[in-house]
């Protein structure tokens, strides 16, 4: 799971109670550690299962009806939401399996070794790819109210909110907790300890925030342009904006699922820090919480690639997503199809290379 307060167990704390080594707590950590293990695998193996490449039947491919919202300007941003989840869940597994091995850091060392280090690396690189996880949906749902108005981000900013402001955000956290050194790492006051569980939850509480409303708006613009291009408004692109707007929903239903449980976690542990004890006041429900982020946390990765990417048809079998989109026998027309309209409605209303369907920009004479 993702917690910015793993960032503080990386340090030397020679001096801290043995609350912190009792048996109980190893217990509760190898449990956490198991079903985060099972859940990564599950994970990582079903998103193998969804990208891995498949032949070409036929001369269009994405044609399912759940290929909604996933043409050339979506595209990239879909293969780096999922890039970013395998990444981060691929971290957890292993920072999960060397600690179930107990090869965690030893609290009572003078001295950084071998654990410390790989616990430090190990919790930065899976927090910064989950937070990168926060930043794509959030620039996913901005370029798809910008695609819906013809137009779209440039790929510099693209990458600039979805690589480096969570790499300044992380860079920031892990600052606060290891200025002081490694040994004052446990001394953190309760301010500074929310400062770094801020910088990790507030991308998770902006995307919550802001992308239902985006999305919301987005789905107004579509509809508009839909009426605006064909000059009508039938069942055929009533069924087109019920089905952007189901896929909008299933992406705010699942990342709410998946990050809910580590705001809740968040506010029991600074709740339990302020309390200034050594014996933690909600210590079965934090467990049962930090267990359900072990579940909820990896199946980010299957979930998101689920409800951005669509299930591989049965019928009609499609070409790997990383797979160049440029593959065409006709240099004018577009390869990729967004949303198949024969599937939704029984009919095509347009081309393959309308900038509604496609998200390609076009300019109209």
């Amino acid at each position: 799971m993702a917690s910015a307060g793993f960032l503080s167990k990386c340090c030397l704390a020679y001096n801290v109670t043995k609350d912190h080594d009792d048996q109980e707590g190893q217990t509760a950590g190898e449990v956490i550690n198991i079903v985060s293990i099972i859940f990564c695998s599950i994970s990582l193996l079903f998103v193998l299962f969804l990208v891995w490449p498949r032949k070409e039947n036929n001369s269009e491919v994405f044609q399912s009806k759940n290929r909604i919202l996933v043409g050339p300007n979506l595209n990239t941003i879909i293969k780096s939401v999922v890039v970013v989840n395998v990444l981060a869940v691929l971290g957890l597994l292993i920072r999960s399996a060397v600690w179930l091995s107990h090869a965690f850091p030893d609290t009572k060392k003078t001295c950084m070794d071998v654990s410390h280090y790989f616990c430090l690396i190990s919790n930065v690189f899976i927090l910064y790819f989950f937070t990168c996880n926060h930043f794509w949906h959030l620039v996913y749902a901005i370029e798809a109210y910008m695609v819906s108005n013809n137009r779209e981000l440039t790929s510099s900013l693209k990458i600039f909110v979805g690589f480096f402001i969570p790499g300044i955000l992380m860079g920031s956290a892990a600052v606060l907790v290891y200025y002081q050194g490694f040994q004052q790492c446990f001394r953190l006051t309760t301010t500074k300890s929310a400062i770094v569980y801020i910088l990790f939850l507030l991308p998770i509480v902006m995307v919550m925030i802001c992308n239902p409303v985006i999305f919301y708006q987005a789905g107004k613009s579509a509809k508009r342009a839909l009426i605006w291009h064909y000059g009508r408004y039938t069942s055929s692109e009533r069924k087109l904006v019920d089905a952007i707007h189901t896929k909008f929903y299933l992406i705010v239903i699942v990342y709410f699922i998946c990050w809910f449980p580590n705001l809740v976690n968040a506010g029991l542990l600074l709740k339990s820090k302020a309390a200034a004890t050594t014996f933690i006041p909600d210590e079965k429900s934090i467990l049962a919480f930090f267990i359900l982020m072990a579940v909820t946390n990896p199946l980010q990765a299957v979930l998101a690639t689920l409800v951005f990417w669509g299930v591989p048809s049965s019928q009609q079998l499609r070409l790997n997503i990383f797979h160049s989109a440029v593959e065409t026998t006709d240099s004018n027309r577009s390869s990729t199809s967004i949303i198949n309209r024969s599937g939704l409605s029984g009919r095509s209303t347009g081309s393959e290379t309308e900038p509604l369907i496609s998200f390609r920009q076009k300019s109209y004479l």
